[in-house]
């Protein structure tokens, strides 16, 4: 299936993000990243018990600011349980990693059963770390 195509569309709404310091060490700063996102299961459900295919198995958070194809993962996090409808306010917070200051465009993508994510550029936004 396409991964443009209505049904493989990303039902995000929005993200927020929320960065904070951990450790500082002679010119490298160590962040972690809070991810807050609403998602609509009504198009693409959550795995379950029941639902093993064509449904969301986890989330996953990307850095995207080299491109989608130079992507650095995050982290992830499983569906919430018993996720139907419009769910808001997912969060997930990230491990404390090292980040060059400056803009960088992070994104969240619905990762599907099989393997497949949602587009990346759905959902992502640019936070600045100093």
């Amino acid at each position: 299936m396409n991964a443009h195509s209505p049904r493989r569309r990303l039902a995000f709404f929005g993200l927020s993000v929320v960065l904070s310091a951990a450790t500082i060490q002679t010119q490298e700063v160590k962040h972690s990243i809070t991810f807050t996102f609403d998602y609509d299961f009504s198009q693409n459900p959550a795995c379950s018990v029941k639902v093993k295919q064509a449904c969301v198995q986890q989330f996953v958070f990307y850095d995207i600011s080299q491109g989608v194809t130079k992507r650095i993962k995050l982290g992830s996090i499983t569906v919430p349980a018993g996720a139907t409808g419009l769910v808001k306010r997912i969060t997930a917070t990230s491990d404390s990693l090292l980040f060059n200051s400056g803009r960088h465009t992070i994104t969240v993508s619905a990762q599907m059963a099989d393997g497949s994510e949602s587009d990346l550029t759905q959902c992502a936004t640019t936070v600045r770390i100093p």
